[in-house]
């Protein structure tokens, strides 16, 4: 450059191309991508919001939102939720643990008024195959259908309490009173 460069002489001359330079300015630019990677794999990973149990659960319930919570999770679990206000009155058919993510293979149909009904076996031995979480039909002795896909939230000897929408639990609590009932796992 000349001792009496104009301003548009000395913005060209930046551009210009020189060797000499272009090692010093490949090395610059290798070590700032260096540093922006080493930058990112140190970034904390936002990670997947999920809903999962905040506390031990029982099949059957309906579920509420003292009963859940959000974690982060590194991975994305398939058939999740990050929302609980959209968990909010669905039935829970399996047992879930504090922790467990509640997963759309957990729950049952969005029923929010549900009743819990106890009914009285007519054979105890079918009690015993019964578990909770179970989908059940309620029959009476003359064959007529009580209840049709009932979640049985437990059992306890001959009695088996099932979750069913409120319309058709005060009948069945009736029934039940008058004689034994017999259920058919679905």
């Amino acid at each position: 450059m000349t001792l009496s460069a104009t301003p548009l002489d000395r913005v060209r001359a930046l551009f210009r191309y020189r060797p000499k330079h272009s090692a010093r300015l490949r090395r610059l630019l290798a070590g700032a991508l260096a540093l922006l990677a080493i930058t990112l794999g140190f970034w904390p990973d936002p990670g997947h919001r999920v809903v999962t149990a905040a506390r031990d659960l029982p099949p059957g319930i309906v579920l509420s939102l003292n009963d859940l919570t959000v974690v982060s999770f590194n991975n994305a679990i398939v058939g999740s939720f990050n929302n609980p206000a959209m968990l909010q009155g669905r039935l829970l058919n399996n047992p879930t643990r504090q922790g467990e993510p509640i997963t759309d293979v957990r729950l049952g149909p969005a029923e929010p008024d549900l009743a819990a009904v106890p009914v009285k076996l007519a054979d105890e031995s079918v009690a015993g195959l019964v578990r909770p979480g179970n989908r059940v039909d309620v029959i009476a002795q003359d064959g007529q259908v009580l209840a049709e896909n009932a979640a049985v939230r437990e059992t306890r000897d001959r009695v088996v309490v099932v979750a069913l929408p409120r319309r058709n639990a005060t009948r069945l609590a009736a029934l039940s009173l008058e004689q034994p009932v017999a259920v058919t796992l679905r």
